[in-house]
């Protein structure tokens, strides 16, 4: 059996990389749809189970509103990565001497990471602060041009209000869930879900291009509005960049709490 590494990846280049990487489609398409199907799995899952033992007016307040989001966050990342390795722990403990792997267990090891693959080795350390300062600036620079070429269309608006789940008219204790939620959970499980599971998956089968450009697409896209989108496929571009460069999410994470950050401070402590 091939060992998980997130450092054994594919290094091929012009044709011959072209053609690993086609061949690689199927897994790809694999890991891509199982990270939308399991994100969105899990919002419902936890919203009718909330709204089913709490009541409809369970999201109503920000403390549920951040319980919600924590339990999906913690559901999807569960799915994707301690799932299949409690199947396959069960498949050990009930396998025979010199049996054949199963086509089940051959398809579970498709979803089998390790700490390395998601990025969660070691300690965060000073160059990851410097490299999500530094790149900041960057993504700041890249999403504006982005956005300034795509408001020439006229079905895209730039100015559009995101829907962050929570009132833009919060105080006190409330707006301390709401910076919980938006600040500090999801650039946490965001980053391990899609630079760690996901892209680390990717980059096992394919160039650091074509990983970078699938991550970050299907990352905006979940953020379902256009101008949100565009904006966050900008920062996977430099979260992924990090995640390359440092073999860690630390770098991916600070980088998007920062992000989180200013934008909540602007909603809500300047209210624009």
């Amino acid at each position: 059996m091939e060992q998980l590494n997130y450092k054994t990846t594919r290094k091929e280049k012009g044709f011959r990389g072209f053609l690993t990487n086609l061949k690689s489609l199927p897994e790809v398409f694999i890991y891509l749809i199982s990270t939308y199907l399991t994100s969105f799995a899990s919002e419902i899952i936890v919203g009718y189970a909330m709204i089913f033992t709490l009541g409809p007016a369970t999201f109503k307040t920000p403390v549920m509103m951040t319980t919600y989001t924590a339990l999906a966050y913690i559901l999807a990342f569960t799915i994707l990565a301690g799932l299949p390795k409690l199947v396959l722990r069960s498949y050990k403990t009930n396998d025979k001497p010199n049996t054949k792997s199963s086509p089940f267990k051959k398809f579970i090891r498709l979803w089998q990471v390790n700490k390395e693959d998601l990025g969660v080795i070691g300690l965060p350390t000073f160059l990851d602060i410097t490299l999500s300062l530094i790149t900041f600036v960057g993504y700041t620079f890249i999403s504006y041009l982005l956005l300034e070429l795509f408001k020439n269309f006229s079905w895209f608006q730039v100015n559009q209000t995101q829907d962050v789940g929570f009132s833009r008219y919060l105080v006190g204790i409330d707006r301390i869930f709401a910076f919980i939620s938006l600040v500090i959970l999801a650039p946490v499980f965001e980053e391990l879900i899609f630079r760690g599971w996901l892209f680390g998956k990717l980059r096992k089968k394919l160039q650091l291009i074509p990983a970078i450009l699938l991550t970050s697409i299907l990352f905006g896209a979940m953020h379902g509005q256009w101008n949100v989108g565009v904006n966050v496929f900008a920062l996977s571009l430099f979260l992924c960049g990090l995640r390359e460069f440092t073999g860690t999410i630390y770098a991916s994470i600070l980088l998007h709490m920062i992000k989180n950050g200013i934008a909540f401070y602007f909603m809500y402590v300047i209210g624009l």
